[in-house]
């Protein structure tokens, strides 16, 4: 008597094991689809811009240290290292 209780109760089990990871796998499975579609449209209907064509001067202005931007410097370095003595 107590054996057929546990094998009803086993089978009542397995039965709803398999029933919750099939409906994970399911959900899991829309999850992938709907991520796949979501990239699809944003790379369909949002293309990336093109990168704006840099100029020689346009990097050289970027690159150089202008005489008020070192003076600047110079002056919070030296504020530190006076704070830090």
């Amino acid at each position: 008597m107590v054996f057929a209780y546990m094998n009803e109760t086993m089978e009542q089990g397995v039965e709803l094991m398999f029933t919750g990871m099939g409906i994970v796998f399911l959900f899991l499975v829309m999850l992938i689809g709907a991520v796949k579609l979501m990239a699809y449209l944003v790379t369909t209907f949002l293309p990336e811009a093109e990168p704006a064509q840099s100029t020689a001067s346009s990097a050289a202005t970027t690159n150089t240290v202008t005489p008020v931007i070192a003076a600047a410097i110079t002056a919070a370095v030296h504020q530190h290292r006076a704070i830090r003595k």
